[in-house]
């Protein structure tokens, strides 16, 4: 039962087909891929064995430079736009006080539940042989 619709071929050559296409696809993606990322890796990894200081310092310091100078960025932006809206300088201390806390007590909240179904999961599975014992009567 065909039924003309495309995505139901019932014949097992059509399913080949589909499938043959989908591997060379998916061979053709891997091996672009692989080529692709051996040209752009190999001469990092290169300067990375030859220059190691200079590696570490472009890696390591640039990106916390990098992050910091997009958070001071991101906190100016913000900073702006409430000035923008009206807001008193104010206002906007307490904002920016109070923003940080309300997200940093839903993390704590979530790893203070995070902690104890871990410890439900602990003392339940510790006493799994025991609780087995007893409901078989042995």
């Amino acid at each position: 039962m065909h039924n003309g619709n495309l995505y139901e071929k019932v014949k097992l050559r059509d399913r080949y087909r589909e499938i043959f296409t989908l591997a060379v696809f998916t061979m053709a993606v891997a091996v672009i891929s692989l080529v692709v990322m051996n040209l752009l890796i190999y001469p990092v990894t290169l300067f990375a064995v030859k220059h190691t200081g200079a590696f570490n310092f472009i890696v390591k310091d640039l990106s916390i430079f990098g992050l910091i100078g997009l958070l001071a960025f991101l906190l100016g932006l913000k900073i702006y736009r409430l000035k923008r809206e009206g807001l008193a300088n104010r206002e906007i201390a307490r904002y920016l006080v109070r923003k940080p806390l309300y997200y940093l007590s839903i993390f704590f909240f979530f790893i203070l539940v995070s902690a104890v179904l871990l410890i439900l999961l602990y003392v339940l599975l510790s006493n799994n042989y025991y609780l087995l014992y007893k409901i078989t009567n042995f």
